[in-house]
């Protein structure tokens, strides 16, 4: 396994799926409710002012272990081609694992628990369905660039 390129892919396809979450955010703010830096930060802190560094980083941490899932299962299974069409599937299993931990949000953040912080649900079913959409999307383009990043970075 080639450690920086996994962990390059990691963080360029997290940082990808935050950018245009925030994105669709901004352009649909009626469908997309899911402030994900917001709702990761707030499980640490509540100072405003650490809420959004916390959670860039808690899920900047979270794309560098998903990506190295991703690849250790290349590697375990010796995929050395069609890492895009492959990265699409692992995108799909890495939602099924995030939409789950979703639904035990209020079991995990203090926040949610007392209402002061709105309940993902799981699969992020507790928002409009642009973001459960979204969710689903943003997941399968995390899981894409992993496997197109990978192999353009020398990985395989």
């Amino acid at each position: 396994m080639d450690f920086p390129a996994t962990i390059g892919a990691g963080l360029l396809g997290g940082l990808a799926m935050t950018a245009i979450l925030y994105m669709g955010m901004a352009m649909m703010p009626g469908q997309m409710k899911m402030n994900l830096l917001y709702l990761l930060g707030t499980m640490m802190f509540r100072q405003k002012a650490v809420v959004y560094m916390a959670g860039a980083m808690a899920h900047a941490g979270m794309s560098i272990v998903f990506a190295l899932i991703h690849v250790g299962i290349y590697e375990a299974i010796g995929l050395d081609s069609s890492l895009a069409a492959w990265g699409l599937l692992f995108g799909l299993a890495h939602y099924m694992v995030a939409g789950m931990a979703l639904g035990m949000m209020p079991m995990m953040h203090a926040g949610v628990r007392s209402g002061v912080v709105r309940a993902p649900g799981a699969f992020a079913m507790g928002y409009p369905r642009g973001t459960a959409m979204g969710f689903l999307m943003l997941h399968l383009l995390f899981g894409l660039l992993v496997g197109v990043l990978y192999d353009t970075f020398g990985g395989v």
